[in-house]
């Protein structure tokens, strides 16, 4: 039986919305359920394991040495109701009908040349918070899968206020209006109801909740899935979306019959290793690569950029087969989001401090105990009021490689466990195939300016999976930063501070020099 969520509406919660049908929200979980999953919690069968060395011990999947703990933790410790409180007070929360004409689910056997649609009015859950100041421009955030609407929680405050997170040169005192939806079947949001609902139909929804909140032309940011729908948005409403943001993208290799002049400019660089003629290439993106192919030792596992890179395509390989365990069993569910989210521990050479935990990116819950919870919980929860300003370079010399507290690693759970993971893990399939080798939303050329801020895989010193200019064959490239620090799965969760200076930098950065046109709404 899959868990389902009760609403709560908010009352007496005043904001500046220009409709009456977008409401204010607030997660209420029924107790009946809560009861449900520490019951299934409880008749949890562990699986037995090899023993393998601890440099191996993630080969075969989340070891239960990792897992184990966050069990007992999650029985013993956690407190939904407290963590469901703090969401409700700090994320301005809302949810909106958005209808739209989405693509029927046709039988082989149709002859029909027009295909048919179907009507759907879908309930958007969405965070959104009004900067300020004057200059502030609207900003929509796309989380990542499998992350949710929480990717926005370390960031929100800083980017609607930038005094919270002081900084320096261009773009330093840029803010935004933010909005967060939940894609359809995460969090809160309504699952689309037809097979093909992929990146298109969630970026007419995001669109959507922009229209409904008076944001006609706004910017747009995301990771890895969030940057799919990025992109959706950016060739699909072009006029609506007018520049984009990523983190950590990966392209494909330019190709002399699609784009001859990137594919030159490729060549060259890998032939002068990019000292002479980089055109922006790097020479650590250049010696990665051996006749046009990575070598056989960034093809081990071990020098993957992030387990997640490799598990999301076999999670949307058969949703509705693996569904029927995930949302059965909230430990598998658990188990399956940690092997996407763990990365492998920087080795000796790096340069990255290495502390006494950092074997894992978990922080155990005896590590937990040890340190100082209200300590941990104003390092974690958002990026608060800082006594002075912010220097990037100290913040890339001077930051610790990210580790997950045991809280946050179970909230990220209990927001696909709550209503079931079965919506995402089809949209992930939809999304996957959207993105598919020569589809159109990976073929076509896209003028909206994209900015990009790389940073280090965990594991590697080394540059990123793939050379960030070969983007430039399918994107308007117009600003580049590259980091020292590691922050693989979600930037806005493991180096939220850089994270926020850079889109500071970067959108602010177009809107000075007429790169886009955008009105400042006061809030």
């Amino acid at each position: 039986m899959a868990l389902n969520v009760i609403p709560e509406e908010q009352q007496h919660h005043h904001v500046q919305e220009q409709s009456d049908d977008i409401q204010p929200y607030s997660m209420h979980v029924s107790s009946r359920y809560l009861d449900l999953t520490k019951k299934k919690l409880e008749l949890t069968r562990l699986p037995k394991e090899i023993v393998l060395s601890e440099k191996r011990r993630w080969d075969l999947g989340t070891p239960k040495a990792v897992l184990e703990p966050l069990l007992d933790y999650w029985l013993d410790t956690y407190d939904w109701r407290s963590q469901e409180a703090h969401f409700n007070t700090t994320l301005p929360q809302f949810r909106t009908t958005i209808k739209l004409d989405l693509p029927a689910s046709s039988p082989p056997s149709s002859s029909s040349s027009t295909p048919s649609t179907t009507p759907q009015s879908l309930r958007i859950h969405f965070v959104h918070k009004r900067s300020k100041h004057r200059n502030a421009i609207p900003l929509l955030f796309c989380h990542n899968w499998p992350a949710s609407f929480l990717e926005v929680q370390k960031v929100i405050d800083a980017l609607t206020d930038p005094q919270s997170l002081p900084s320096f040169g261009a773009g330093a005192q840029q803010a935004f209006h933010v909005v967060a939806p939940s894609i359809p079947g995460f969090g809160f949001s309504d699952a689309g109801a037809v097979e093909g609902f992929g990146l298109k139909e969630t970026a007419q929804v995001f669109d959507g909740v922009m229209q409904k909140l008076g944001y006609g032309k706004y910017v747009a940011h995301g990771t890895k899935s969030g940057f799919h729908i990025c992109r959706a948005l950016a060739l699909g409403h072009p006029d609506h979306c007018l520049a984009v943001h990523t983190t950590n993208p990966a392209f494909a290799e330019p190709k002399w019959k699609k784009n001859p002049l990137v594919y030159i400019k490729h060549r060259i660089a890998r032939w002068t290793r990019a000292k002479y003629l980089s055109f922006g290439y790097t020479p650590a993106e250049v010696e990665h690569q051996t006749g046009g192919r990575r070598t056989e030792k960034e093809k081990e596992p071990e020098d993957a950029s992030s387990n997640g890179a490799m598990l999301s395509p076999l999670y949307a390989l058969r949703p509705q087969t693996l569904a029927y365990s995930l949302c059965d069993s909230p430990v598998g569910l658990l188990a399956g989001l940690l092997d996407v989210i763990h990365t492998r521990v920087p080795s000796t050479n790096s340069q990255s401090p290495i502390t006494s935990r950092s074997r894992s990116p978990f922080l155990s819950p005896m590590e937990m105990e040890m340190e100082d919870p209200l300590d941990l919980d104003e390092e974690r929860s958002s990026l608060a009021v800082h006594s002075g300003p912010v220097n990037p370079q100290e913040s890339e010399i001077n930051a610790r490689i990210y580790t997950w507290a045991p809280t946050e690693v179970l909230n990220w759970t209990m927001l696909h466990w709550l209503p079931g993971p079965e919506s995402s893990l089809r949209w992930l399939r939809r999304a996957t195939l959207d993105m598919a080798t020569d589809s159109p939303l990976t073929d076509a050329y896209c003028p909206v300016p994209l900015g990009i801020s790389s940073f280090q895989v965990r594991n590697s010193s080394s540059a990123p999976n793939t050379p960030l200019m070969w983007g430039s064959a399918s994107w308007r490239m117009a600003w580049v930063k590259r980091h020292q620090r590691p922050a693989t799965i979600s930037p806005a969760w493991e180096a939220p501070d850089l994270l926020v200076l850079d889109m500071r930098e970067c959108f602010g950065t177009f809107v000075a020099d007429g790169i886009v046109n955008l009105p400042f709404q006061e809030g």
